[in-house]
């Protein structure tokens, strides 16, 4: 039999009504609340209230407050006048009171109902607006690479139609110039610095000033013949290497035999040994001390005993079930260790879903608050960061999300004393959630603080005479 509330208070204005009733001691998790625009129900066990209004309020506008042990409505009337009592004439009576309950119930479902929908409809354009953003990053990604390759074609282009508007002494100078170029960066001699020398003193027999070569030249017809062949079977290689160049490499010059490497004596030294590095690895150890045969036996045992604190996975060739390979399976498991205050469990739950998948912010962000729990804030913290990480592009889909990390990180901050971090933190938070009212009042608590540590800094210390 439930206890009914009866001792509670109230205030109206024209526009307001502040109904407050007593918390009795009972969590604000475990407090059920109802509120449409006739009715109001609040069920917390063994506690029960309910009341059925005189005139209509602006349910969507109610705002409800838990907080000193008391849990205070603040409602809006809908036409602005003073009521001068509370409840409805009509919920005497028994029969008109059951009417009222069941007009109040289903103007709730409906309301649900809408709102369900409602937010359905929003989430779904979210996530198309999420889709269509990293679609546009992605065009714009290969528009920009696209971009680049027509850069490249239209310079190679260029550099043909250059080539094309040489006459052939022109084309033959830069000819040679590239061989020579191509000869400073080799490491390795070969015959083909011989053949262009013999090229450049054919070019240079055509200019006034003739070279100590020209005469042996004439004198040997048939060497010369040679040579111009070589020459011209060469120009038509490097004419076709400029006009492809990004797909020409480096001249080879067919028909020329590599000169052969001088091979070292058998006395010659080949130098000093080159200097190398021995990388000696050890067998990992969970002991500190050295490994002993007098302490194997309890080592071994404490391995065995604690072997269900290792977060490796095992192999799918090992007795391992298919919904412990499953991320979500293990997201539900932790939650549910999470809700019985085993914490240590819910770590490793989460800690073996982010193995299987490590790209789902929502392991992170749950892991955290495990860790916030135990103390341990540096591994909140490092957890919220890798979060924010992934809740990339920030789109209206992820911004929840993005509330609830930063406002986790700022929490893990000030526990560790580093005050304009989770400044920072919680500032960014209550822009993107300006309605959350839990956020405003820490970041005013917060502000405080640091006002607080700002004037004791700032006093001078005591002279003791």
């Amino acid at each position: 039999m439930p206890i009914i509330i009866k001792d509670y208070e109230w205030t109206e204005s024209e526009t307001r009504i502040d109904l407050i009733l007593p918390q009795k001691g009972i969590k604000s998790n475990n407090i059920d609340v109802m509120v449409t625009n006739f009715y109001i129900k609040v069920n917390y066990s063994p506690y029960f209230f309910d009341l059925h209004l005189k005139c209509e309020i602006n349910d969507r506008k109610a705002r409800v407050v838990m907080a000193n042990n008391k849990i205070t409505f603040h409602l809006m009337k809908l036409e602005p006048t003073l009521w001068e009592t509370l409840v409805n004439p009509l919920a005497k009576d028994s029969a008109k009171r059951r009417e009222l309950v069941k007009s109040a119930y289903e103007y709730h479902e409906n309301k649900v109902k809408c709102d369900t929908e409602s937010k359905a409809n929003v989430k779904a354009e979210q996530n198309r607006m999420a889709l269509r953003t990293a679609m546009d990053q992605e065009s714009g990604e290969k528009d920009r690479i696209e971009a680049v390759k027509q850069a490249e074609r239209d310079k190679v282009s260029l550099e043909m139609d250059e080539w094309q508007n040489l006459d052939d002494d022109e084309r033959e100078r830069q000819y040679l110039k590239s061989i020579k170029t191509q000869n400073q960066f080799d490491n390795t001699e070969t015959t083909e610095s011989g053949t262009i020398e013999e090229d450049a003193a054919l070019v240079s027999t055509d200019c006034p000033e003739q070279s100590s070569k020209a005469p042996m030249l004439e004198t040997t017809p048939n060497l010369h013949v040679s040579l111009a062949e070589e020459r011209a079977r060469k120009f038509e290689k490097i004419k076709h290497n400029l006009a492809n160049p990004l797909t020409s490499g480096k001249i080879k010059k067919s028909g020329k035999k590599e000169e052969k490497k001088e091979e070292k004596s058998v006395w010659q030294s080949s130098g000093p040994r080159k200097q190398s590095e021995i990388t000696v690895s050890f067998t990992p150890r969970y002991f500190p001390s050295a490994a002993r045969e007098s302490t194997a036996a309890d080592e071994e045992a404490w391995y065995e005993k604690n072997v269900r604190a290792q977060t490796k996975l095992k192999p799918k060739d090992e007795d391992t079930k298919e919904d412990e390979r499953n991320p979500v399976w293990l997201c539900d498991k932790a939650g549910v260790f999470y809700k019985m205050g085993n914490f240590p469990a819910a770590i490793n739950a989460y800690s073996e879903a982010i193995k299987i998948s490590p790209a789902l912010p929502k392991l992170y962000i749950n892991r955290a608050s495990c860790y916030i729990v135990l103390n341990l804030y540096e591994d909140a913290v490092v957890d919220c960061t890798r979060a924010l990480d992934l809740l990339t592009p920030p789109v209206e889909a992820n911004r929840l999300s993005r509330v609830r990390t930063l406002a986790k990180r700022g929490s893990a901050y000030c526990q560790l004393g580093s005050l304009s971090k989770a400044l920072d933190d919680y500032e960014l938070a209550s822009k993107l959630s300006p309605d959350n009212e839990s956020l405003r009042q820490d970041l005013d608590i917060l502000r405080a603080k640091m006002g607080e540590n700002k004037l004791l800094s700032e006093q001078p210390p005591i002279s003791v005479s």
